[in-house]
C-alpha cells in the first residue's frame, strides 16, 4: 500500500492528466469570456462579473469549505473502508447545503419584506446559483477524496465552458446579448453540470457505499471542522473577489471589467497550482496517516517544483506579449487598461507558486486554523490597500491590493510549515 501511495511517478502522471484537462478547459473558458466581452458593452460585462462575484461569495459555506472537508474525510474513510461513516458524511453534506440555501431564501424574503422588493436582474440569478454551486462542490470534493481528480474537474473545466460558449454565441445570433440573459444561461449550464457530475459519482463510488447504513457518529467532529474550512474558504474567496466587489459597489463597472480581464491572465499562471492542489489532498492524508515524514517531504518538494516549472513559461509569455494578446482576444480598450494590473498579479502568482502548496499541507494535516490565519491576514492587507487605492487608481489599485494579499498569505504559510513540519513547502 505504501509503495502505491508514495509513488512520485504516479503523482507526476496524475499531475499531467489533470494539467491536460485544464489545458483543454483554459482556452474554452477564455473563449467564453472573450465572447461575452465582445458581445456585451463594457458596463454590461462588468455587471455580469459583479453578479458572478456576488454568487461566489454567497456560496462560500457550500462551494468552498465543504469540498475541502469532504476531500479529507472521504480519503480517510476510504483508506479505512469505513463505509457507514462515509455515507453519513455525504448525507450530512447535503443537509448542510439545504440549510444554507434556506438561509439565503430567508434573506431574500426579509429583503422583500423590508425593502419592498427583491434583487432583480443578474443579482437575483446570482442568489439562485448558490444551491447548485454547493451541490457541485459536494461532488467535486467526494471525487477528489476518492482519488479521481480528473472526474472531479472535467464537468466544470470542459462541459461548462463549452456550453457557455454555445449559449453566448446563440444569444448574440438572436440579438439577445445582455447581462441578464447571460446569467440565465450560466444558471442553466451549472444545473446541467450538476446532473453529469451526479451520474459520474454514482458510477465510480465504491459499491459498498450504496448498501451501507448512514453512520452520523462523527457529526459533532464534522461540525467542529466545517467552521475553519468555511472561514478558510471565505477568506480565500473574499481575497480573490474583494477588489471586484469594492469596485462594483463604488460604481466603477468599467474598472470591474478591466480587473476581470487582468485576473483571467494572471489565473493562467496560477493554474498549475490549482492542478496540483486538486491531486495532493489524498497523498498528504495517506502519508500523514502512515507517519511517513520522508515521503511527505518528497511529495511537497516535487509538487512545488512541478508547479513552478509549469507556471514560469506561461508567466514569461504573458509579461512579454500580454498587451498584444489582450488586444487580440478581448480587444480595445482592455489592451491599454488591463495589461499593467495583469502584470502585477502575475508577479505575485509566480512568487506564490514558488512558495509551494503549504496551505493544502496544513489543511490536510489538521492545522487548518493556521491556514485560516494566513488567509485572514491576506484579506486584511488586500482590503486595506484596495480601499486606499481604487478610488484614485481604479483597476491598478485593485491589482496592487490583490497582489499584496497573495504574497502575504504565502509567506505566512511558508514560515508555519517550516516550524511545524521541519521542511520547506517551496521549491528549495
Amino acid at each position: 500500500m505504501a509503495s502505491q501511495v508514495f509513488d512520485l511517478r504516479r503523482l507526476r502522471r496524475s499531475f499531467l492528466g489533470v494539467s491536460g484537462l485544464y489545458l483543454l478547459g483554459i482556452p474554452l473558458m477564455l473563449l467564453a469570456n472573450i465572447v461575452l466581452a465582445r458581445t456585451l458593452s463594457v458596463a454590461e460585462f462588468g455587471a455580469f462579473g459583479f453578479a458572478i462575484s456576488l454568487a461566489t461569495v454567497l456560496a462560500i459555506p457550500v462551494s468552498g469549505g465543504l469540498p475541502m472537508l469532504l476531500t479529507r474525510e472521504v480519503a480517510t474513510y476510504s483508506q479505512k473502508t469505513d463505509w457507514p461513516a462515509y455515507r453519513g458524511l455525504i448525507v450530512a453534506a447535503h443537509r448542510w447545503v439545504a440549510a444554507i440555501s434556506a438561509v439565503i431564501a430567508l434573506g431574500l424574503l426579509t429583503w422583500w419584506l423590508t425593502a419592498g422588493g427583491v434583487p432583480t436582474g443578474p443579482l437575483l440569478i446570482g442568489f439562485l446559483l448558490v444551491p447548485f454551486l454547493g451541490l457541485n462542490g459536494i461532488r467535486a470534493g467526494i471525487l477528489k477524496g476518492l482519488g479521481r481528480p480528473m472526474l472531479a474537474e472535467a464537468p466544470t473545466q470542459i462541459l461548462q465552458p463549452a456550453l457557455m460558449i454555445l449559449g453566448y454565441l446563440g444569444l448574440a445570433w438572436l440579438g439577445l446579448s445582455s447581462a441578464i440573459h447571460a446569467m440565465w444561461w450560466y444558471l442553466c449550464v451549472v444545473i446541467v453540470v450538476f446532473g453529469l457530475a451526479s451520474v459520474m459519482l454514482w458510477q465510480v463510488q465504491p459499491s459498498q457505499v450504496h448498501g451501507a447504513m448512514s453512520d452520523l457518529g462523527d457529526l459533532p467532529r464534522w461540525r467542529r471542522s466545517i467552521l475553519p474550512f468555511v472561514l478558510m474558504s471565505a477568506a480565500t474567496v473574499l481575497s480573490t473577489q474583494i477588489a471586484v466587489l469594492l469596485l462594483g459597489f463604488s460604481g466603477q463597472e468599467e474598472a470591474v471589467a478591466q480587473m476581470r480581464v487582468a485576473e483571467r491572465g494572471a489565473q493562467m499562471v496560477a493554474l498549475p497550482l490549482t492542478f496540483i492542489n486538486s491531486i495532493l489532498g489524498p497523498y498528504f492524508v495517506q502519508a500523514m496517516t502512515a507517519q511517513e515524514a520522508g515521503a511527505l517531504r518528497r511529495i511537497t518538494l516535487q509538487s512545488a517544483r512541478l508547479t513552478l516549472a509549469a507556471s514560469l513559461p506561461v508567466a514569461l509569455i504573458l509579461v512579454l506579449f500580454g498587451r498584444s494578446l489582450i488586444g487580440w482576444t478581448f480587444g480595445a480598450p482592455y489592451d491599454a487598461l488591463s495589461y499593467l494590473p495583469m502584470a502585477t498579479l502575475i508577479a505575485a502568482q509566480v512568487l506564490s507558486v514558488a512558495l509551494g502548496n503549504g496551505g493544502m499541507l496544513l489543511a490536510m494535516g489538521g492545522h487548518e486554523r493556521q491556514t485560516l490565519y494566513s488567509l485572514v491576514l491576506s484579506l486584511a492587507v488586500n482590503a486595506m490597500l484596495c480601499l486606499l487605492l481604487i478610488g484614485t487608481y481604479g483597476a491598478m489599485g485593485a491589482a496592487i491590493g490583490a497582489a499584496a494579499g497573495i504574497v502575504t498569505a504565502k509567506l505566512y504559510v511558508y514560515v508555519v510549515v517550516r516550524r511545524l513540519f521541519g521542511f520547506s513547502s517551496g521549491v528549495a
